[in-house]
């Protein structure tokens, strides 16, 4: 269980590692007290070292100037409150992976990621956190952590996380770009209520981020040693989804569509797809986007947030000088069953908002 001691104002790595029970991950750590986004250092990482050299390395931050987030949406985050980091993933196996083998790796990394952080929870004595599928983490219906995984299209992964640590609970405005320029058809912007580790622990005292990355590191290691069957099971433990009442979205949250519906979530399926039951039968979604709500009580309007399904994001070539993926969709035929992996644009994140 971590401590509520005073956490210091700068990263400790000493402290880290102290804490680690990983064979590589998060052993070699660059911590930045200001950066621009830890997912574009962690790229540049990457492609300086190769996967080999660079799996597992960390890169912190206490602030962000240029975060990367999903679909055009922010998330503000106070100086040094919180976690703000990215993992470079390419474990030596996947070098002679088949690329089927790979993708579906990178899946469940994507899946593993929310639960990973979940259990970092657990172990430090929140038991309300839970996996708000593919990728969020939420407690007592309020945000608690994101991620994205942004997978190279070959053999390896950059995955961004950001936890709210020391942050009191707040109404954040979400905004999109589209919402910013005013475009017809888009709802107004989401409220989504964010908490953090600190008051759900109920402590007066600023929480130590640095146990709780570690044991974040050290679950998702193991996590990923899992059988894909294995692995679903301890995600479906970690699900917040399953029974709950959803509104499903086929363009985007922000625009109605006329083949939009209702639906009750069922089950996660082996290829990490959401199962969705509604008046027209089962639905399997891989790349909606859907709402949830706080209970399963028909007729319930109140919404706790946003789910966005695509499972994967694949980086191509970069549309911009500071290296942003343009959306693409990738389709891959496995036998009887179609993964779809999509990537959305990333975004050019205001000064002082960071990925979360």
């Amino acid at each position: 269980r971590m401590a509520a001691s005073a956490a210091s104002p700068c990263f400790d790595r000493v402290a880290l590692a102290a804490c680690l029970r990983t064979r590589t991950t998060g052993r070699r750590v660059e911590y930045f007290e200001e950066t621009d986004s830890t997912m574009l250092r962690a790229s540049a990482l990457l492609a300086e070292l190769g996967g080999r050299e660079a799996h597992g390395a960390l890169v912190v931050a206490d602030w962000q100037t240029d975060g990367v987030g999903r679909r055009g949406r922010n998330w503000e985050s106070g100086r040094g409150q919180n976690l703000l980091f990215s993992m470079v993933w390419s474990p030596p196996a996947l070098s002679e992976a088949s690329p089927v083998d790979v993708l579906a790796h990178m899946v469940q990394l994507n899946l593993a990621v929310s639960v990973a952080v979940v259990r970092a929870c657990e172990l430090v004595g929140i038991t309300s956190a839970k996996v708000k599928w593919p990728n969020d983490v939420w407690a007592l219906d309020r945000k608690l952590a994101g991620s994205l995984v942004d997978f190279n299209g070959e053999r390896a992964a950059v995955v961004g996380i950001g936890i709210n640590v020391n942050e009191q609970s707040a109404d954040v405005v979400v905004v999109t770009d589209d919402e910013r320029r005013g475009e017809a058809g888009t709802w107004p912007a989401t409220v989504v209520q964010r908490v953090g580790v600190r008051e759900l622990l109920g402590s007066a005292e600023p929480v130590a981020r640095e146990p709780l990355l570690a044991h974040v590191c050290n679950s998702l290691e193991n996590l990923m040693d899992l059988s894909p069957e294995s692995f679903l099971d301890q995600y479906r433990r970690a699900d917040m989804l399953i029974g709950r009442s959803v509104r499903v979205h086929h363009a985007r949250r922000e625009v109605n569509d006329p083949r939009d519906y209702d639906g009750t979530v069922v089950d996660i399926t082996k290829q990490g797809f959401l199962r969705v039951r509604h008046a027209g039968g089962d639905a399997t979604l891989s790349g909606e986007e859907i709402r949830s709500r706080p209970d399963s009580a028909p007729g319930d309007t109140r919404e706790i947030g946003i789910i966005s399904c695509p499972l994967l994001h694949v980086v191509s070539d970069s549309d911009s000088d500071r290296g942003v993926p343009r959306t693409c969709y990738f389709e891959l035929t496995l036998s009887d069953v179609i993964v779809n992996i999509i990537a959305d644009s990333c975004w050019s994140q205001a000064p002082g908002r960071n990925l979360n």
